[in-house]
């Protein structure tokens, strides 16, 4: 047998189903690390995308789409990917920026109108008042690291996208708090960096939050909402999920 003779008509031992993934944060690392540039890009795009105002939203999807792809290792052409997703999730993606509106304008206003000490309700009401509306507030922003994950990987209704973040706001506290944090952290570092801060928004800041939020709640969005393949009685308890849907 020669030394350098191989037989490459046999089958090797390939990968075994059960064979361990990387965690989540170091995956996480490595397509910073290995997907660099085409990050650089898509965050230029995004802004690009972005300017209309009106495309937030659709953009925002087209973004997630992309990223969520990279963070499964699921083949993409993040440039004619991320220009279809923007056309194919325009209309929903656009309704789920106006119900953002809403919801944002109608916290500001109630906020505003409950810290009004000349209001004449009974002022131990205020401060409760006052917490309520700061907590549905947190709640909308946690939603929103659920809807356009799912907005792009299922074929639901505004209504059920709605209702699933808003379930998963509510229960996945830690995912939550996790995100926050990790947003927090980037906008700190913005903020000590000043002015100097800017090539790195324009470069990198949006993929960067996108890719870190897929990794966050993508695995959740396929436990608790995808449709399940166990037996019936073995997801009873998440049947407030289950409204026929599908993986995109």
């Amino acid at each position: 047998m020669g030394l350098f003779k191989y037989d490459y008509d046999k089958e090797g031992q390939g990968v075994g189903k059960d064979a361990a993934m990387d965690p989540g944060f170091i995956r996480f690392f490595k397509v910073i690390w290995n997907k660099f540039g085409q990050l650089v890009i898509l965050n230029l795009i995004y802004i690009f995308a972005c300017a209309p105002i009106v495309t937030i939203g659709p953009a925002t999807a087209a973004l997630t789409y992309v990223l969520r792809n990279m963070s499964q290792s699921k083949p993409v052409f993040f440039i004619s990917d991320f220009v279809e997703k923007c056309k194919t999730c325009f209309k929903q993606a656009f309704l789920v920026t106006v119900v953002d509106v809403i919801a944002a304008v109608a916290i500001y206003f109630s906020f505003m109108f409950w810290s009004d000490p000349s209001i004449g309700v009974p002022s131990f009401f205020r401060p409760f008042a006052l917490v309520v509306t700061l907590i549905v507030g947190y709640l909308v922003v946690c939603m929103n690291f659920y809807i356009f994950p799912m907005l792009v990987s299922f074929d639901l209704s505004l209504k059920n996208l709605i209702k699933n973040s808003l379930i998963l706001a509510m229960y996945k506290i830690w995912h939550n708090l996790a995100m926050v944090l990790f947003v927090l952290a980037i906008v700190v570092i913005c903020f000590l960096l000043g002015l100097l801060s800017f090539p790195i928004i324009i470069t990198l800041v949006f993929s960067v939050v996108c890719l870190f939020n897929n990794f966050l709640v993508y695995p959740l969005l396929v436990k608790y909402v995808a449709t399940p393949s166990e037996p019936e009685e073995k997801v009873e308890e998440e049947k407030v999920f289950n409204d026929e849907r599908r993986i995109k």
